[in-house]
């Protein structure tokens, strides 16, 4: 009997030594897992993984200083700090820029790659001349240059870093960029009659019609001035593949 107790108590030493040593085992895996966690939390804030260099392409005239300044990014600060979507989500809201990609690098470069919008007129909103996109997009309040397509219509509005909407404003300026750079210098396009639209371009008054087909329209006009069109004479492209010319009467003195 006392061999039977004697085995029973070393079987339970045993079983709580065992016990023992996996706790331990857990404990020291635990103790192991922040001790890293720890470190590698210190070599993300340590100098060797900071920002060392700031990349910048395509943008002319967006302000991505300031965007950088809003997110604390600059060369110092630790690179796991930096959130890339969110920064080009910010360098997009800037008025001139059409699109934005950042890349974070590890590391420490951070690359932004700025699509600038293009200038292609000055549009009358509320009374002051903005530079806007070919898609619509406000650019700048911005005086007219003296040699530069402008845009008159009724009723637009916006601001600088919002878009203008509605079918004749996008075809004027659909219009306007679709033509060649000499003769878009001084277009104007207005507000025709019942939706319709008119332009002047290059001392030639042109009845674009409805705010449709306008690549058919601009080429067709291309063509015909292009072909030597009398001076003075009115075009009309209500249909640009029938364009119809009206050449200016002659004065005849007698």
């Amino acid at each position: 009997m006392t061999s039977i107790d004697y085995r029973i108590a070393v079987r339970r030493r045993t079983v709580r030594e065992a016990g023992a040593r996996r706790r331990l085992g857990h404990l020291l895996i635990v103790i192991g897992f922040f001790v890293v966690v720890g470190l590698i939390v210190l070599l993300l804030q340590s100098p060797v993984m900071a920002v060392s260099d700031i990349e910048v392409a395509g943008a002319d005239r967006a302000d991505i200083g300031s965007v950088l300044e809003r997110h604390n990014v600059s060369v110092g600060v630790p690179t796991i700090s930096v959130r890339p979507a969110d920064l080009a989500a910010d360098v997009e809201a800037e008025p001139w820029v059409a699109k934005a990609q950042a890349v974070v690098t590890w590391p420490g470069t951070v690359t932004i790659t700025v699509l600038e919008h293009v200038p292609v007129a000055w549009v009358k909103i509320g009374g002051d001349w903005h530079r806007t996109s070919a898609t619509g997009a406000i650019l700048e309040q911005s005086k007219p240059a003296p040699h530069g397509a402008r845009v008159r219509l009724p009723g637009l509005s916006g601001s600088p870093g919002t878009s203008m909407e509605g079918e004749r404003v996008t075809a004027a300026l659909e219009f306007v960029a679709l033509l060649h750079k000499e003769l878009r210098r001084d277009a104007v396009v207005s507000r025709g009659g019942a939706g319709t639209l008119v332009a002047r371009v290059d001392g030639h008054l042109v009845d674009l019609g409805s705010p449709t087909d306008m690549r058919e329209k601009a080429a067709a006009l291309e063509a015909l001035i292009a072909s030597g069109l009398v001076e003075g004479a009115a075009v009309s492209l209500v249909s640009p593949w029938r364009p119809a010319i009206r050449n200016p009467k002659r004065v005849v003195e007698g």
